[in-house]
């Protein structure tokens, strides 16, 4: 079962609904307990009681199947079934839309950005555009447990290249981050490459608050939200979207913006001379929103490796092809540059920029994002 939450977002709900069964989750079980009542205004013991329970009893069930294939099936299944009122009950809180039995969930993607940069078209026939999203910020918009609190785990992406994950946000527990308010946004790494949107995009969060009193870490969110694909849509413009995530102990809020006839572009940025210190970010000019890709008082003052090349918190952006991309770097004493490229389905360009005393070549290279 689907829940449409507007903006092109629906979530899995597969909830409490009359008539459904325990085996709509993993066909074919027959479950001893299948009371689908419970109090909304459960706690989390309570909740995780019934979790597990609902594990034990899937994983009992496929102890029993002679078929080997199929009872690998179910216990993959098992694994990901889960109980969260804020799911309406039951849920799976990860991708099951494929063959666990073969598929590897914690597998990340091999596919990497610049995969056709050396391509040589002729013409446009040579070539096929796609949609794409670019995902802006994951924010902590509610928590049950107030604020602050110390986040780490991860948040992924999965699309239709590979369906394997895309890493947005991944953070230890000896390096959480500090979330202060609903205002402060997850610090993302990633993607690691262009997000295409044909079938649906799944965003999958396992995010907990590290604790450092005696108590153990509690989840903080635990779930996969989805985002419509093209074939669910008409995309006219490029549009900015958020879709909410509500389990665990929280609301997550994921702001991301839909890209027609999509082209990837990769970032590269070079200090020539000087030293720099402060803020990089990227957009595209149909939607007014930026992605961060640096900032010094995140990263710290070591901003550049041994050849001068800065380390970009993320490189990768999604532009739609008949518009500009624009790079903003804003020195630390508010100097501001603003470079706008344009897009192209292959090569790339270097433009040599003066910040202040710096010295600074910025690149971006083209790719098709091929599927």
């Amino acid at each position: 079962m689907m829940a449409d939450l507007g903006g092109g977002v629906s979530m899995s709900t597969c909830g409490v609904y009359e008539g459904l069964g325990l085996d709509e989750f993993i066909p074919g079980t027959t479950y001893k307990v299948r009371d689908f009542s419970f109090d909304p205004g459960m706690d989390e013991a309570e909740r995780a009681a019934r979790a597990e329970r609902l594990k034990k009893e899937a994983l009992e069930e496929a102890s029993h199947m002679e078929d080997v294939t199929r009872a690998k099936r179910y216990r993959a299944q098992a694994r990901i079934l889960d109980f969260d009122p804020k799911q309406n009950g039951i849920y799976y809180n990860r991708l099951s839309f494929v063959d666990l039995a073969s598929f590897d969930l914690d597998e990340e993607s091999p596919r990497g950005p610049m995969r056709f940069t050396n391509a040589v078209y002729k013409n446009k026939g040579d070539y096929e555009l796609c949609e794409a999203i670019n995902i802006f910020s994951i924010n902590i918009a509610s928590s049950d447990v107030g604020f602050p609190i110390h986040v780490y785990g991860t948040v992924i992406a999965r699309d239709s290249l590979d369906k394997k994950c895309v890493y947005l946000f991944r953070c230890d527990r000896y390096n959480s981050q500090l979330i202060n308010s609903e205002e402060d946004s997850l610090i993302m790494t990633g993607p690691k490459r262009g997000l295409v949107l044909i079938g649906d995009v799944y965003v999958e969060t396992d995010l907990k608050i590290k604790d450092d009193g005696e108590q153990e870490d509690k989840q903080l969110s635990k779930g996969m939200l989805t985002i419509r694909g093209i074939a669910r849509r008409t995309l006219k413009k490029c549009e900015l979207e958020i879709g909410s995530l509500a389990t665990r102990l929280s609301t997550v809020n994921v702001a991301y913006g839909v890209v027609k006839d999509a082209v990837e572009g990769t970032l590269a940025i070079e200090v020539r001379q000087g030293d720099f210190d402060g803020k990089i970010s990227a957009c595209a000019t149909s939607i007014k929103k930026s992605l961060m890709l640096y900032d010094s008082k995140v990263t710290g003052t070591v901003t550049a490796d041994v050849n001068g090349v800065i380390q970009l918190l993320q490189s990768v952006i999604s532009v739609y092809l008949k518009e500009m991309l624009e790079v903003t770097i804003v020195a630390g004493d508010g100097e501001t540059k603003v470079v706008d490229f344009a897009p192209k389905v292959s090569g790339g360009e270097k433009l040599e920029i003066t910040v202040g005393d710096t010295l600074m070549l910025v690149q971006v290279t083209w790719s098709i994002m091929d599927w």
